[in-house]
């Protein structure tokens, strides 16, 4: 019981570290150009968290789910 505590701690901490690397890596685009200039700062500014969750969500995901299937593979032999 205590493994898939522990297990269920380290995939709340990678999808945070992969959310903050995608915010980091979302941040340097220049939104100017991609986003019309009418629109309301606030909002351009919730997009780009939106987009970095996504993102970091979905590699955290893929990350976890490839961690998973190597260590499934022992089940083969």
């Amino acid at each position: 019981m205590k493994q898939i505590g522990i297990q269920n701690l380290l995939i709340i901490f990678s999808h945070i570290f992969f959310i903050w690397i995608a915010f980091l890596a979302v941040q340097t685009l220049d939104w100017d150009k991609i986003l019309r200039p009418q629109i309301n700062n606030n909002l351009g500014k919730l997009l780009l968290i939106f987009v970095a969750v996504t993102l970091g969500y979905s590699v955290s995901s893929f990350f976890i789910s490839l961690i998973q299937a190597c260590q499934n593979l022992v089940f083969i032999l």
